[in-house]
């Protein structure tokens, strides 16, 4: 898997310089343009930065045999037991964050373009409250993975041979978590396994739930900068609109490379496709997603595409 090693590695490495860039334009030039607004979009580019560590310490390997399919690390860190086991589980968890931090971002849009009576009950430290039902999510994910895709004996045996031929792997030593929809029985009949069943539906719902959300907050932003009824001034409107075309990209871009491919690893098994180590695509995209999410900021957003261009100019001259 030397290809994918060095996809995590150099997405690791670009998402860390694309983030800290978005995060000094942040500090640096968005209190004015953008007011409280600009904690939430720090927040959001704080989490890119760690979801590149978890992602880098995690190294995952994706793989879809039956009723089954696997996470495994291939980090170094493999083997170190229950430590390796909640790297594994966080690394799924950081998942719900993305698309919850994603959906807070529309919420806070929604109540400043079409609430804004309710603003202030949002504003200094009444923002945590916001943050609130991304933890929800975060946890509860992480719950779903821990207990409900636990790594288990009869998992093991199951998935034995595949990881020993594709990764060269022992599956009863490496951490790995992984769904298994029905064993077949005696008998010849399928057993459902409803502990991994809720576990994988779990996560679709907080999927769906935060996609709605998204999807209402957007609809309705849209809907009343359209309207003929909206007051603000120009450039009001002309950074409104900035910030709305940033976030419909920064959805779009997670539901292509994370959301969507998730969405069919954790439903191919429940049809038996056997798509083997062709899942490793997921890992792939996810390792690379953190580094391209910030650059829709940089370039959608005018003052800071200004800043940049400004900076990168004056070092030419300077040359």
């Amino acid at each position: 898997m030397l290809w994918l090693h060095m996809i995590q590695y150099s997405g690791f490495v670009l998402a860390q310089i694309s983030n800290a860039t978005l995060v000094w334009l942040i500090l640096t030039k968005a209190q004015k343009l953008f007011g409280t607004y600009r904690h939430v979009m720090c927040t959001f580019a704080v989490y890119s930065l760690v979801y590149a560590w978890v992602e880098v310490l995690a190294q995952p390997i994706m793989h879809i045999k039956g009723p089954c399919f696997i996470v495994f690390m291939e980090s170094p860190l493999k083997y170190f037991g229950w430590i390796a086991n909640h790297i594994v589980c966080l690394y799924c968890a950081s998942f719900a964050l993305c698309i919850s931090l994603l959906a807070v971002q529309f919420f806070y849009r929604y109540v400043a373009m079409c609430r804004p009576e309710l603003l202030m009950k949002i504003e200094g430290f009444k923002l945590i409250y916001i943050f609130i039902p991304c933890l929800i999510c975060f946890v509860l994910w992480f719950e779903f993975v821990y207990y409900g895709m636990a790594n288990t004996v009869e998992k093991q045996i199951y998935m034995r041979e595949e990881l020993e031929d594709y990764y060269e792997e022992d599956s009863t030593r490496v951490a790995f978590i992984a769904p298994m929809y029905w064993s077949i029985g005696r008998d010849g009949e399928k057993q459902w396994i409803i502990g991994d069943v809720i576990g994988s539906i779990g996560c679709v719902c907080i999927i769906v739930a935060c996609f709605s959300t998204i999807v209402v907050c957007a609809s309705t932003i849209y809907l009343t900068m359209k309207s003929s009824t909206c007051h603000m001034s120009a450039r009001t409107l002309e950074l409104n609109r900035q910030l709305f075309v940033t976030l419909t990209f920064q959805t779009i871009l997670p539901f292509l490379m994370m959301y969507s491919p998730v969405g069919l690893l954790i439903t191919l098994p429940v049809f038996e496709v056997y798509v083997a180590s062709l899942a490793n695509i997921v890992p792939a995209t996810a390792a690379i997603y953190p580094s391209l999410e910030p650059l829709i900021a940089i370039v959608c957003i005018k003052e800071f595409r200004r800043t940049l261009t400004c900076k990168f100019k004056m070092r030419r001259t300077e040359t």
